[in-house]
């Protein structure tokens, strides 16, 4: 299963210029409490690492801290011209909503590979969902709903990844020797729109490419707008 997954984030990264594929329910958000959507913003699930001469990504714990940190501020910076209000989830509560949005947060994880895997690639679709855009984070999320007084939860996972003077060293080999492109650093995330009333995942939105730098603010700011520049209103 994993193994398909991976395969399903390549076919998404060969499709890097388009940049973002959306997912969309809807258009115009529930507002339940005043004149404009609240929206919850769960902590984020962001992994950054540095490709090996062979290929495989070694997490750097230093530059996942420092992209939380930046990647975050983007979001708020960016939600500041959009019409609508956006909490920041306290994940240092205690308790057990704390263990809730962990368990949602790894959920959504695994939703969302899922969709790139069934939504974006013909070959792996479901006969049961076809022409439909149906997931759902259960109705569990519905406690999120009662204890922020909010209408949606905004999930974001994203992994970043950068090449090594090795890795570049086999790039540059492999293509002088016998023409083959080996990837090098690649940047590919997900940010989803859950509603709390259902748990439905209502908009969905990939991000795909081969540049990016979540390592300093700018980057994280192009980041952050890529993600969310067709969240609805």
């Amino acid at each position: 299963m994993v193994r398909r997954i991976v395969v399903a984030i390549g076919l998404m990264l060969a499709l890097a210029a388009c940049n973002t594929r959306t997912h969309q329910l809807t258009t115009t958000l529930n507002r339940t409490d005043g004149e404009q959507p609240k929206i919850i913003l769960m902590p984020l699930d962001v992994e950054l690492s540095l490709l090996s001469a062979g290929g495989l990504p070694e997490p750097r714990a230093d530059w996942t801290e420092t992209a939380n940190k930046l990647l975050l501020e983007a979001i708020r910076t960016e939600n500041q011209s959009r019409n609508v209000r956006l909490a920041i989830f306290d994940d240092n509560d205690a308790g057990v909503e704390k263990d809730l949005s962990n368990q949602l947060i790894k959920l959504h994880g695994a939703v969302g590979r899922s969709i790139l895997l069934h939504q974006y690639t013909p070959e792996n679709g479901l006969p049961t969902k076809a022409d439909r855009f149906e997931w759902s984070l259960g109705p569990e999320a519905r406690a999120l709903k009662e204890s922020h007084k909010a209408d949606y939860a905004l999930f974001v996972w994203m992994r970043d990844s950068y090449t090594s003077g090795g890795r570049a060293v086999m790039m540059f080999l492999a293509a002088a020797a016998f023409g083959v492109a080996l990837p090098g650093g690649q940047q590919v995330g997900f940010a989803s729109l859950v509603d709390l009333e259902t748990g439905n995942v209502v908009w969905f939105n990939l991000l795909a490419r081969g540049n990016g730098d979540l390592r300093n603010a700018e980057g994280a700011q192009n980041t952050a707008q890529a993600l969310l520049s067709q969240l609805p209103q």
